[in-house]
């Protein structure tokens, strides 16, 4: 008795729950009747809106127009049965062409509000108006200053330069203005070659095959007389750790240094791989001499400055080099990271000079009495008169001795003899 009264109860409240879940759905269902009926309603109401309106339009239009042809009865009425009255003309055109730019501007603050609504849109328009603005600010191009080409040759009318024994190169890296004076003549490069050959170590170092900490061999045939301390420190045979070949090379611009900093890579391997840092046509005898040309070494200082982080630690040693002779001799309140080279009456200097803009300059010469104090008087002049007449420009409305001796590679490299002794 008491399981069929369980049973009973149990049926009860089965009923009851099937009856609750109708209920609900029945519900659920009206609402969204309703909500259908008021979407449509909505529409139904934006449609008559926009009807209403339209119609309004037409009768205003109407009513203008009725208005004109009364007022214009009477005495012009043969007139316009003939032909069309120039007022009523001009005064539909004019109704006409308020509906349309009306028109027009209701699409655009539509269309509008759905771009500004739509973010892969705005993004479209936002890297479309960077584009435009980098566009823009490429405009400057590069130009031959005349100033310093007119200059330059009052300095060689001065001390009697010309394309056997002078090669020049200037550029201003803001203004995009150079100079070049027989740039693609070859010369005996001294110790000029020390800072690409530096560059390749400190590529390695920056690709993680090398460290600072590395070790290379002191051949006997890599020692060279000159500055430097390599020699002093370190004997044949042994090892000798790359911080102080870098340092050494560039700094006290040390011949046994740089031998074994090319020994180590292979004379001709090093030179092939020094063709890297230009775009200049070079010639057989680069390889096996040690010569350079201005556009090769406009183009090694232009990549030095492009590549300034990685080659941080040479451009600092390149700064404190040669005892502030040569380009830096006259430029004391400049930094110039430069190097200077010479052997047998040729002297040169190159290197980046930051002062008010930035400047790449190298001088080179052949057999040119005073040299060094020649090469510091150029750099002197140049950059003062540049920076003068920028000067001048803006204000305007609308707008040494030498005391290092540097012996470095010149000849032929033979089997036994990484780079001879000079």
């Amino acid at each position: 008795m008491e399981k069929e009264g369980n049973s009973k109860k149990q049926d009860e409240l089965r009923n009851e729950n099937i009856t609750k879940n109708k209920n609900i759905s029945r519900k659920r269902k009206r609402s969204n009747k309703r909500r259908n009926k008021t979407k449509k309603q909505n529409k139904f109401k934006k449609r008559n809106m926009l009807k209403k309106y339209i119609s309004k339009i037409k009768s205003t239009i109407k009513e203008n127009i009725s208005k004109i042809r009364k007022s214009s009865k009477g005495k012009h009425t043969k007139k316009r049965n003939l032909k069309i009255n120039p007022r009523i003309f001009a005064i539909r055109i004019t109704i006409v062409i308020v509906v349309i730019i009306g028109g027009i501007g209701i699409y655009n603050i539509n269309k509008n509000r759905e771009e500004t609504s739509n973010p892969e849109i705005a993004n479209e328009q936002v890297e479309e108006t960077v584009q435009a603005t980098s566009a823009e600010e490429e405009v400057i191009e590069e130009t031959v200053d005349t100033k310093v080409e007119q200059l330059i040759n009052k300095i060689r009318t001065e001390n009697n330069l010309n394309e056997n024994n002078f090669h020049f190169f200037y550029y201003n890296i803001k203004e995009k203005k150079y100079y070049f004076y027989n740039e693609n003549t070859y010369f005996t490069a001294a110790s000029t070659i020390k800072v690409p050959v530096t560059m390749l170590y400190y590529d390695q170092i920056a690709e993680g095959k090398m460290t600072l900490e590395d070790t290379l061999l002191y051949n006997s045939d890599y020692y060279e007389a000159g500055g430097g301390t390599t020699a002093a420190y370190y004997s044949p045979g042994e090892r000798v750790p790359l911080s102080h070949l870098l340092e050494q090379t560039i700094v006290n611009s040390d011949n046994t240094a740089l031998n074994i900093l090319m020994g180590n890579i292979g004379y001709r391997q090093c030179k092939e791989q020094l063709t890297k840092y230009s775009d200049v046509e070079i010639p057989e005898e680069f390889y096996t001499s040690n010569i350079a040309s201005g556009a090769y070494y406009y183009d090694v200082l232009q990549y030095l400055y492009q590549n300034a982080e990685k080659y941080s630690a040479l451009i600092e040693y390149m700064k404190i080099s040669s005892g502030g002779q040569y380009l830096k001799a006259n430029l004391p309140q400049y930094d110039v990271a430069h190097k200077y080279g010479s052997y047998n009456g040729d002297v040169h200097d190159y290197g980046i000079i930051y002062g008010k803009n930035t400047y790449l300059i190298g001088v080179f010469t052949s057999g040119v009495a005073n040299a060094s104090e020649l090469i510091a008087e150029i750099g002197e002049q140049v950059v003062t008169f540049v920076e003068t007449e920028e000067a001048v420009n803006e204000t305007q409305p609308g707008s040494g001795t030498e005391t290092n001796t540097d012996t470095s590679t010149n000849n032929n490299m033979n089997s036994t003899n990484v780079i001879e002794t000079n």
